[in-house]
């Protein structure tokens, strides 16, 4: 794809990206925007006299760092996010496999004598065929969702089209290009220079500002959008969509969180902004707000492709599963499951514990899909400048209303002239500023 370059320097996207300093690591930090600004860990401590929240955070911080420490392993990131889902179905099915053989080795006596029990095995596998079988009315409702979406009149078709087409001619006006790319990762990769570039031009402004505190909180903030965007850009480059780069792009790069402060920052200094640093401010929020339709249409357009390989993918191990099931359970009746031995284990057991693991395959083809749907949605979780995530606890600029309840009582008992609290929602969050 042809890097775009900078409508004001005339620098490529790729020299642009490599003049920014990035922290040791590449790893992002919550800017100090300010004296208001505090990180998650700051946040904890200057909360601790508060009664709940700090309750709450010492709670869920042991809960934190286990998922840290999960999240950090190879073999959950590769079941969860980077392996293909057949290939993780198979692996899943070889562990159950190789668990119930490694159990049935170290007690066989056992293990014998339970399999010899006939009718309990007949049971367990007619709810296993059961199950099975309904497996093929849940992918048929599966199906019927999906088409739902894409079934409709051409009026409404025809407003879709022109609503992707107002979006694409949206986005390349604000890159400044001639169009946008039709690839997903490579349209994102577009907007996410765009921000880039929109950033470094709010950085230049600030640091001609008067205003020390303006220029101060405004450098701290686009270091960390700079350092995000550059990270998030690499990540995308060369990338298609529905393989883990994209994924990874949207799941690390936290637009809302630096929308909410953009807004609460242009908020603030409303009043002293120059018209220099209002356009430069208004210009990244664009592109912000362009980023987060793109990454949430995008994101539902996997979720679609994933609803249909899941679909797909149960009809075809749903089949075999019922011919299986079925042939055993005729085979047990007539008796004519084959009679050998491996080691210190029997034919019979081998056979009902390879079949026992097979019927288990629509369950675990479901839990593989689902597994990374349900992460992916976590880990994406946002609402326009809300920042819901569990990793963006703190909104950046601080907003000067104290929400504490507890101080409520004290605030108003002044007489008439302390006034309530304005606790009027913005596109930041509270608005305290105004």
């Amino acid at each position: 794809m042809g890097t775009p370059s900078d409508g004001t320097t005339g620098e490529p996207a790729t020299a642009l990206f490599a003049g920014v300093s990035v922290s040791a690591g590449g790893s992002q930090r919550a800017p100090a925007v300010g004296p208001r600004v505090q990180t998650a860990d700051a946040g904890m401590t200057a909360d601790a006299g508060r009664s709940g929240r700090h309750i709450g955070r010492v709670v869920t911080a042991p809960l934190s760092a286990v998922r840290a420490v999960l999240w950090s392993n190879r073999i959950t990131r590769w079941v969860v996010f980077r392996g293909r889902r057949s290939v993780v179905s198979i692996a899943l099915l070889g562990a159950v496999f190789v668990a119930f053989t490694s159990l049935a080795l170290v007690r066989p006596l056992d293990t014998q004598r339970l399999l010899s029990d006939t009718a309990t095995v007949r049971t367990l596998f007619s709810a296993l065929l059961s199950g099975a079988i309904l497996i093929v009315s849940v992918v048929s409702s599966i199906s019927s969702v999906v088409l739902s979406q894409e079934i409709s009149d051409i009026e409404t078709t025809q407003e879709r089209i022109d609503a992707s087409i107002d979006f694409r001619r949206q986005a390349a006006d604000l890159a400044d290009i001639e169009g946008s790319p039709g690839q997903p990762a490579a349209f994102l990769e577009v907007i996410l220079y765009t921000i880039y570039r929109e950033t470094r031009e709010l950085q230049r402004v600030a640091e001609r500002s008067d205003n020390d505190e303006f220029s101060r909180q405004v450098q701290d903030f686009t270091e960390t959008v700079l350092s995000a965007a550059k990270q998030a850009g690499t990540t995308l480059d060369g990338a298609r969509f529905g393989t883990f780069k994209v994924l990874s792009a949207g799941l690390s790069y936290d637009h809302s969180w630096q929308l909410n402060t953009a807004r609460r920052i242009q908020n603030r200094y409303a009043d002293t902004l120059t018209e220099s640093e209002s356009a430069a401010l208004d210009d990244l929020i664009d592109t912000l707000k362009l980023f987060a339709t793109g990454r949430e249409y995008f994101e539902s357009l996997y979720y679609k492709r994933e609803v249909a390989r899941l679909s797909g993918m149960l009809l075809y191990v749903s089949l075999p599963v019922i011919v299986v099931i079925s042939y055993l359970m005729l085979a047990m009746d007539a008796d004519l499951v084959p009679e050998f031995s491996v080691g210190l284990l029997s034919g019979q057991a081998l056979v009902l514990l390879a079949v026992y693991t097979l019927s288990l395959a629509p369950y675990v083809v479901l839990t593989a899909h689902v597994l990374r749907i349900a992460a992916i949605t976590l880990r994406t979780l946002a609402a326009g400048p809300f920042t819901i995530g569990s990793g963006s606890d703190h909104d950046g600029v601080e907003s000067e209303l104290d929400i504490d309840p507890e101080s409520w009582e004290s605030d108003t008992a002044g007489g008439s002239e302390s006034r309530a609290p304005d606790t009027t929602t913005d596109e930041g969050g509270i608005d305290g500023d105004r």
